[in-house]
C-alpha cells in the first residue's frame, strides 16, 4: 500500500511529522494508493476449474445420482401403493433403473457407460428396498401383527417356525436378503439396459464410470 506524504498542506500550514490530517483545514495528508483489483475470471474458466457433473463417477458419493435414485425410489413406492399396479412390481423395478439413467443422461448431457448405468440402477434399488422396508415397518407398527400372522397361517411350515423366535428371525433375515438381491439386481439390470440403448443417441461425451 503506497503512501504519499507532503510536508506542507495545500492551505499553507506546516504539517506535523506523521500527521494524517491538517490541524488547520482538516485535509487528509496521506493518499492511499488505489488497490489493484484483479480482473474478473471469465465464466468459461470458472466452469473449467470445477469438475462437471459428467466427470463425477456414478456412486453413492455422487449427489446427482443420489437425487435421481431417490426420486425414482419414491416413484416406485407410489406405484406399489396402487391396487393392481403393485402386481407389476418387477416391471417397475426394471423401469426405475432404466428411467434413472435417462434422467441422469439428460441432466449431465453426457453418455453413460453400461457399468455406470448398472451402478445407478443398483443405487436406485438400494433406496427402493429401504423405502419398502420402512413402509412395511410402518404398516406393521400401525396395524400390528395381524397381517403377518395371516401370512404365516397360509404357510404351515412358516406357522411352525413362528413358534420359535430364533428361527423366525432367521427366516425374516433370509427373506429380506432375498428381496434385497432381487430388487437391487432388477434395478441394476434396468440401468444397464437403459445405458445400452441410450448410448445410441449419445452426445459423444463419455460420463465417468
Amino acid at each position: 500500500m503506497g503512501v504519499a506524504m507532503t510536508e506542507q498542506c495545500t492551505c499553507g500550514t506546516l504539517l506535523v511529522e506523521d500527521a494524517r490530517f491538517c490541524h488547520r483545514c482538516g485535509r487528509p495528508t496521506q493518499e492511499l494508493a488505489a488497490e489493484v483489483i484483479p480482473p474478473p475470471v471469465p465464466a468459461e474458466r470458472q466452469a473449467a476449474a470445477r469438475p462437471s457433473l459428467a466427470q463425477i463417477p456414478v456412486s453413492f458419493r455422487n449427489p446427482l445420482a443420489l437425487r435421481v435414485a431417490f426420486v425414482m425410489s419414491l416413484g416406485i413406492m407410489l406405484m406399489e401403493m396402487i391396487p393392481g399396479l403393485n402386481l407389476l412390481f418387477v416391471i417397475w423395478w426394471l423401469a426405475a433403473g432404466w428411467v434413472a439413467v435417462v434422467i441422469y443422461k439428460r441432466i449431465t448431457g453426457a453418455a453413460i457407460t453400461i457399468g455406470a448405468g448398472a451402478r445407478l440402477g443398483s443405487i436406485t434399488g438400494v433406496l427402493t428396498f429401504m423405502s419398502m422396508t420402512v413402509a412395511g415397518a410402518l404398516q406393521i407398527a400401525i396395524s400390528g401383527r395381524q397381517p403377518l400372522d395371516e401370512m404365516l397361517k397360509q404357510t404351515p411350515q412358516a406357522a411352525e417356525l413362528s413358534k420359535d423366535p430364533v428361527a423366525l428371525s432367521l427366516l425374516l433375515l433370509i427373506s429380506l436378503a432375498f428381496v434385497f438381491a432381487v430388487v437391487v439386481g432388477t434395478c441394476a439390470a434396468g440401468g444397464a439396459l437403459g445405458a445400452r440403448f441410450a448410448a445410441r443417441g449419445g452426445t459423444g461425451i463419455q460420463s465417468a464410470g
